[in-house]
């Protein structure tokens, strides 16, 4: 079995890569992605702990805007180039716009007449402090409690309204320009209420070059992976398929890793597609 959705401590996981990786050879797994949030620092760690009988593929989560919307969509990429000069830059930029967004938010809270650092959001397990990182830091610090009547939730709002470096369709053609193939991530995420989105609800967003939807993912009670096989048939994509897991372990000790049934013929596809991509 395989697992292509994995978060490290270089984003907002709980395990190191290198922990990621041991954990994955104890569950038996065949191949990992490591897949984390806007930033490809944990590969290097990862590939060089794993052992010859566990691949790890070069991936990453990217966060992209869609029609201006403030919901994030999030673009998977597999088989990426780390190396990548426009990948790299790209990823840059959307840590310098968010350390601005940051710095923005801190300054409005001390208006407010709140108390927060940027040391103090250092804490939280993100990629780098951004919005949740802020409203976490407001709830422990006493910022929204302290607020004049009707300030808490505006910073709450001017928070949550990370800027976006890339779009969907740049995120995707980033990806492809770095040598990789691009999976919509987590379908059933997309609209709260409806984790089953049809062909036709998704036919928009795919058609920004999306080579795969994202099957096999976390959903209460594990249903719907069939549902989206169908759905990527209908729209005549490939499919990925992962855990999302972050390292947070149940009371009795188990964690998401390897907890989908994604087959190793999945993997193979998402290569050829990658190698057809490359031109051979």
């Amino acid at each position: 079995m395989i697992d292509l959705h994995v978060h490290t401590t270089a984003s907002d996981g709980r395990l190191s890569p290198a922990e990621v990786v041991a954990a994955a050879a104890e569950r038996g797994l065949s191949a990992l992605a490591i897949t984390d949030h806007d930033v490809l620092s944990g590969l290097d760690e990862a590939v060089a702990a794993a052992p010859a009988n566990l691949e790890v593929v070069p991936g990453i989560e990217m966060t992209a805007s869609w029609h201006g919307s403030q919901r994030a969509v999030h673009v998977l990429g597999y088989f990426i180039d780390r190396n990548s000069p426009e990948l790299q830059v790209a990823l840059q930029r959307a840590q310098r716009l968010m350390e601005r967004h940051v710095d923005a938010v801190l300054d409005q809270i001390r208006k407010a007449g709140g108390v927060l650092q940027r040391q103090d959001l250092d804490r939280y397990r993100h990629r780098y402090a951004g919005g949740a990182a802020l409203v976490l830091g407001m709830l422990e610090h006493g910022v929204l409690r302290g607020a004049p009547p009707g300030t808490g939730m505006r910073l709450l709002r001017l928070a949550a309204a990370e800027p976006r470096a890339y779009s969907v369709g740049e995120a995707v053609g980033l990806i492809h320009h770095a040598g990789g193939v691009a999976s919509l991530a987590h379908p059933a995420k997309l609209k709260r209420g409806e984790p089953l989105l049809s062909a036709e609800d998704l036919a928009p967003l795919m058609a920004h070059g999306f080579d795969a939807v994202e099957a096999w993912q976390w959903i209460p009670g594990g249903w719907g992976s069939g549902h989206y096989l169908g759905v990527a048939d209908a729209l005549g994509v490939l499919v990925s398929g992962g855990s999302d897991d972050h390292g947070k372990r149940t009371t009795e000790g188990a964690m998401r890793l390897g907890a989908q049934p994604v087959p190793s013929a999945v993997l193979e596809a998402l290569r050829e597609r990658a190698l057809a991509l490359r031109g051979g």
